[in-house]
């Protein structure tokens, strides 16, 4: 028997290692799937794109005897170059709705981007879950749309269509990796009331006819983005409802709106309504709280912007904090819009879901960096929850949260 190199021994012995501390919590689930199928019911709360991607790619990249840590590791490289593209979309949506030198800030862009870089989300991001690879596919949405909005500001409708339907798709893809990549879908919403009310004021053959065809390009991409949630679940209606025996059907096939998805959420994780709030989950929310407060805070502080903007639109007093300091016109549109999916995400997450997993599923949104960057361009202190906070003490609880949380992650303790 050839005796192996001390070196390569090693080398061996550290990355399986590596691959065991990170494959925890979600990770194991998602690994599992993507090595050898969805087999039991509640493996369809799991990003059914995610972990189709990692077994694709891991069968071609990796010899099929590595078996499941093969496939792990799969997950943990796609899942580090996901987060690394992530910055640089991020970096260039930033760039995209910032203004203009000399106007602007030119770090505004680098330390947006590198906030996420040390988001509370910590392991989740290197790990084979998919938090990192929801992040990248929902940033480039966001890109898309933004460009969109930009290309419509320049009087370009044609490159306005293409880049608002691309985005759809980019936000459905993200949708099958992550549920809440749906939230996403409201800015095609708040898009298309735009466009109705536009039509009901100026009833006029020249303003109803663009603002009509607005309105199919919004409903494509939102059909595209929607497309993302239905598909998984048809795959799972057609195995548990059309091709088992009635007596073998799942009790979810008699449903009204018959989704696997809402179903395990509910059955086996207990998602739900106030289902969250009990005594024993406190420590939970507590550590929650501050990403809950941040990405509330952050949303209703542009919102406010907004509102004051058009109250004083011709004050030349621009805060370096302010949005208007760092937002370009077509920024501030984009920005607005984000607000809302942000808002919500937070009041889903403190009344529905498993309260903890805001600091990781959140890291995928980017206004709360923005304004996390701007309050520390301008070196201004930030209000949550009544209290005067500098800028940077919160990027400091950003790394020592993501440091703990990445030791309790490899130790497999929560939270997760």
């Amino acid at each position: 028997m050839q005796r192996q190199p001390e070196g390569q021994l090693v080398t061996d012995t550290v990355s399986r290692a590596l691959v065991e501390k990170l494959t925890r919590w979600d990770a194991i689930y998602f690994t599992n799937i993507a090595h050898r199928g969805a087999v039991f019911e509640q493996e369809w709360a799991f990003g059914w794109g995610y972990a189709k991607m990692v077994g694709i790619l891991g069968r071609m990249f990796f010899v099929a005897d590595a078996g499941v840590a093969g496939t792990a590791a799969a997950g943990i490289l796609i899942s580090n170059i996901a987060h690394f593209l992530s910055v640089l979309v991020l970096y260039q949506t930033t760039k995209l709705i910032s203004q203009k030198p000399p106007h602007g800030y030119p770090c505004f862009a680098f330390i947006s981007a590198s906030l996420h870089v040390i988001s509370p989300a910590g392991l989740f991001l290197s790990a084979p879950c998919a938090e990192s690879s929801f992040s990248f596919l929902n940033f480039l949405g966001f890109y898309m749309y933004a460009s969109s909005l930009q290309a419509h500001h320049d009087g370009r409708s044609g490159l306005r269509d293409i880049l608002t339907i691309l985005s759809g798709l980019a936000f459905g893809v993200a949708t099958t990796f992550r549920s809440n990549g749906l939230l996403s879908g409201l800015l095609f919403c708040f898009d298309i009331v735009k466009s109705v009310f536009t039509i009901r004021e100026y009833l006029h053959p020249w303003t109803m006819v663009p603002s009509l065809r607005r309105i199919i390009i919004l409903v494509t991409a939102g059909l595209l983005m929607a497309l993302g949630s239905f598909f998984p679940q048809y795959l799972a209606y057609q195995e548990y409802c059309v091709d088992a025996q009635p007596e073998h059907q799942a009790s979810w096939c008699l449903h009204q709106v018959p989704s696997i998805y809402t179903w395990v959420q509910s059955h086996y994780w207990n998602v739900g309504l106030f289902r969250y709030w009990t005594l024993s989950n406190a420590p939970l929310f507590l550590l929650a709280t501050p990403m809950l407060l941040i990405l509330t805070a952050s949303a209703f502080w542009l919102l406010s912007e907004m509102a004051s903007s058009a109250m004083d639109n011709n004050s030349s007093l621009v805060n370096e904090s302010s949005a208007r300091g760092w937002l370009s016109p077509v920024g501030m549109d984009v920005a607005r819009r984000l607000a809302i999916p942000q808002v919500l995400l937070a009041g889903l997450a403190l009344t529905s879901y498993h309260v903890q997993i805001v600091t990781r599923i959140g890291s995928g949104y980017p206004l709360w960096y923005w304004w996390l960057a701007s309050k520390i361009v301008g070196k201004d202190s930030i209000k949550l929850a009544g209290w005067d906070i500098p800028a940077e003490a919160v990027v400091k609880w950003m790394v020592i949260y993501a440091c703990l949380q990445g030791a309790l992650f490899a130790a497999f303790l929560p939270p997760a």
